[in-house]
């Protein structure tokens, strides 16, 4: 039973992306998050 877990993690493994895409998906992430609470603030600022 353990060994086809331990088959199961190794393809799910070879199947993730590349860290290159996965920074590029993160800093993404981040900007998306950071242009959202600056939309927030603003608009609480400025009575929008």
């Amino acid at each position: 039973m353990l060994n086809n877990f331990f088959k199961n993690i190794k393809s799910s493994v070879k199947q993730l992306p590349n860290l290159q895409s996965f920074i590029s998906a993160k800093s993404a992430l981040y900007f998306g998050l950071a242009a959202y609470w600056g939309l927030i603030l603003f608009g609480t600022f400025f009575n929008i």
